[in-house]
């Protein structure tokens, strides 16, 4: 397999990741990640003032690609607001699917995985996060091969925007980011130069 970083070295493309601002099942503290409940669930108020306040400081895109949840969407229609460009969506960049633990607590999936520490380890009825990564890096693959020295914001959900900054950034270390996970720092724009 190629690296990613070889990929985007050939694209130039100078991409920007972000986390959805808070939304209502963040809240709740429940999985939503089937995609017939795509719609359900939106930013709350202080999730678009962390996405309002992000926006302010980067506005300059040629595009917005997100995933198609709608607290992704709606995160990308606050910059997209301030960038003044288009936002196209991707089912490549949707929640991990959790199969079983749709509409459940957290607690569920978290104690799920620390019970198997593996990331090939497939949620019941649902994906693995390995299967998530190879998603992450197909959408790099094909970003890379349809646009050359574009300025890209991605708009995600939390394990894929840390796959594609796993990915993209040489220096990153994502067990070091998950070990000193903080949800108050999670939702802020990360930009990866070429």
């Amino acid at each position: 397999m190629i690296g990613a970083n070889k990929l985007v070295k050939m694209s130039n493309n100078h991409f920007f990741i972000v986390r959805h601002g808070e939304s209502e099942n963040n809240l709740l503290c429940i999985d939503s990640s089937k995609l017939e409940n795509k719609n359900q669930f939106g930013l709350t108020k202080k999730g678009r003032k962390e996405m309002q306040l992000q926006a302010q400081k980067f506005n300059n895109f040629d595009f917005i690609i997100t995933s198609p949840f709608r607290r992704a969407k709606e995160s990308a229609q606050i910059f997209s607001k301030t960038s003044k460009c288009e936002v196209i969506e991707n089912v490549l960049l949707r929640e991990v699917y959790f199969g079983d633990f749709e509409l459940c607590k957290y607690e569920l999936s978290d104690e799920f995985f620390e019970k198997h520490k593996d990331e090939s380890v497939p949620f019941p009825n649902g994906e693995s996060l390995l299967d998530a990564k190879k998603r992450a890096i197909k959408f790099i693959k094909e970003i890379n091969q349809i646009y050359q020295n574009k300025k890209i914001l991605i708009v995600t959900h939390g394990w894929i925007a840390l796959f594609l900054q796993e990915q993209l950034d040489d220096n990153f270390n994502l067990q070091q980011v998950v070990n000193d996970y903080d949800d108050n720092n999670s939702r802020e724009v990360i930009e990866i130069k070429n």
